[in-house]
């Protein structure tokens, strides 16, 4: 099955919460209120996300975090990517060579394709987006394979 890590999945719950408030500081604690979720799992994904610098933190008593740049520039891609590393369906999408039978896997190249049109499809989506319901033909209209 593929699945995104839970992790990344409280990510992308945090970076829509920011979005909606994003000129306001907030703290992981406040954060963990919003959304239900435990502050050092908050404050754990804050951190990754501040190394991936997605989120910039404030320090201080009125410390927090806020995004590090407007939610409709944060792709979906990026959040994965920071959280999980680069997207790859498979091995040889992610490591090219890596694989003993990559010069003879009849697969190779349709795992790149699928690969690609994931990835662009992960590209083409921002937390903004993800703010308001999407129909499939606007999921879909982001689409574009890459060679």
């Amino acid at each position: 099955m593929l699945r995104i890590g839970k992790l990344t999945d409280y990510a992308m719950l945090i970076l829509s919460q920011m979005a909606k408030e994003p000129h306001v500081v907030l703290s992981a604690t406040s954060l963990a209120d919003k959304l239900h979720l435990m502050p050092p799992t908050v404050s754990k994904v804050l951190k990754i996300l501040s190394d991936g610098g997605l989120v910039s933190s404030v320090r201080g008593a009125e410390g927090g975090y806020h995004l590090a740049r407007e939610a409709a520039t944060i792709t979906v891609s990026d959040v994965i990517t920071a959280m999980e590393g680069q997207v790859a369906m498979t091995e040889c999408c992610e490591s090219p060579g890596l694989c003993g039978i990559d010069t003879l896997c009849t697969m190779r190249e349709n795992w790149l394709k699928i690969n690609s049109l994931i990835s662009s499809l992960l590209r083409g989506l921002t937390i903004a987006d993800l703010l308001k319901p999407l129909s499939p033909l606007q999921v879909i209209q982001g689409l574009h394979y890459e060679q």
